[in-house]
């Protein structure tokens, strides 16, 4: 289980727009398919993440994307993901972490949310 504190927002940024930045605390129980995190109490669609910068994510090839709904489908409380890849031992350009992959080195990852 992983903590997710709100750093700023969520902002109205523009009509029908809204941008929040959150941190999310790894720890050494990543699940396969990616991390939940809960914003549905601050957004009813998201669009798109971007992710922060982190010396850990550099220094061991980590890579993170977002697994989000389709535009049109709301936010509920399992549905946006993040998910860690790495830079792989088998061939693979990047391998995404296996169940409860160990991810306590990176610590805190930041990323930003827009949505409405």
């Amino acid at each position: 289980m992983t903590t997710l504190t709100t750093i700023v927002g969520p902002n109205n940024i523009a009509p029908k727009l809204k941008q929040a930045t959150y941190q999310i605390l790894l720890d050494s129980s990543y699940p396969t398919g990616g991390e939940e995190v809960d914003i549905s109490g601050d957004f009813d669609y998201v669009y798109a993440i971007t992710f922060g910068g982190n010396d850990a994510l550099a220094d061991n090839q980590y890579s993170f994307a977002a697994i989000l709904p389709a535009p049109t489908v709301a936010v509920a409380s399992d549905n946006v993901l993040i998910s860690c890849h790495f830079g792989g031992t088998t061939g693979a350009v990047m391998e995404e972490f296996t169940n409860t992959g160990d991810l306590s080195d990176v610590g805190q990852l930041s990323f930003t949310v827009w949505g409405s």
